[in-house]
C-alpha cells in the first residue's frame, strides 16, 4: 500500500486523473459484466426453474446452444431514439425484467424470423404449413374474423411438456373449435403432411 501511495505522490495532476479514469472504467467495465453474468446465466435461471430449464436444453426448436433464456423472456427496448439511448444500451447489455407473457414471447419471435409473415410455405418438407395465410386475419365458420399469433401455433416452442415433444402444431390443436373441421378425415393427411401416414379408408362402391 506505501508502494502505491508514493507512486501516485510522485504523479503529476495529468498523470492522477489518468489512473483514476482508467480505475473507475476498470471497474465499471468488472460490475457491467458481473451484472450480465448474473442476469443472463442459464444455471441461474436453472435455480428457480429446473424443469423447464431441462426441456428448454433438449428442445429441437430453440435449443440452448442458439437460444438463451434472456433472447425470449428479457424485455428490450426499442431501437434508441433520444433518451432512450441509454436505456437501450443498458437492456441490450444487462437484460432484466424476465417475464414468460404471451405479450412478451410474441414481440420476441418476429425480432429473429422476420419473414414468417410472408412464407408461403416450409423450408423443411415435414408439414405443410402457409405462415402466410395463417398470420393473416381469417373468417372462421361463422363469419367470425380471427388473428392467429406465434403462440397460437407454437405455445410449446422450447418448453414442451407432452410425452412425445414437438415443437410444431400438433392435430388436436389444429382441429380444435372451428379450425379445419372440413379437413377432420383420415383421407385428407396429404393437405398437411407430405406422405400419407393412415391408411385411408377403402370407398364404398
Amino acid at each position: 500500500m506505501g508502494f502505491l501511495w508514493k507512486r501516485l505522490s510522485d504523479m503529476s495532476f495529468g498523470g492522477i486523473v489518468g489512473f483514476v479514469a482508467v480505475v473507475l472504467v476498470a471497474g465499471v467495465s468488472l460490475f457491467a459484466w458481473g451484472a450480465r453474468w448474473v442476469n443472463t446465466a442459464p444455471k441461474q435461471c436453472a435455480s428457480c426453474h429446473p424443469e423447464l430449464t431441462a426441456m428448454w436444453k433438449r428442445s429441437h426448436g430453440h435449443p440452448s446452444g442458439q437460444v438463451t433464456c434472456h433472447e425470449c423472456h428479457a424485455e428490450h427496448q426499442q431501437a434508441p431514439v433520444g433518451p432512450n439511448l441509454a436505456a437501450y444500451a443498458r437492456d441490450a447489455f444487462i437484460p432484466e425484467k424476465y417475464l414468460s407473457t404471451d405479450r412478451r414471447i410474441e414481440a420476441r419471435c418476429e425480432s429473429c424470423h422476420k419473414d414468417m409473415r410472408k412464407a408461403d410455405k416450409e423450408k423443411r418438407q415435414i408439414i405443410k404449413i402457409n405462415h402466410k395465410v395463417h398470420l393473416s386475419p381469417l373468417a372462421d365458420a361463422r363469419g367470425t374474423v380471427v388473428t392467429l399469433t406465434c403462440l397460437a401455433c407454437h405455445r410449446s416452442i422450447a418448453h414442451d411438456k407432452a410425452q412425445l415433444e414437438t415443437n410444431r402444431p400438433r392435430m388436436a390443436g389444429c382441429f380444435a373449435g372451428e379450425c379445419h373441421r372440413k379437413d377432420r378425415n383420415k383421407d385428407n393427411c396429404l393437405r398437411c403432411h407430405y406422405q400419407q401416414l393412415v391408411e385411408p379408408e377403402p370407398k364404398m362402391l
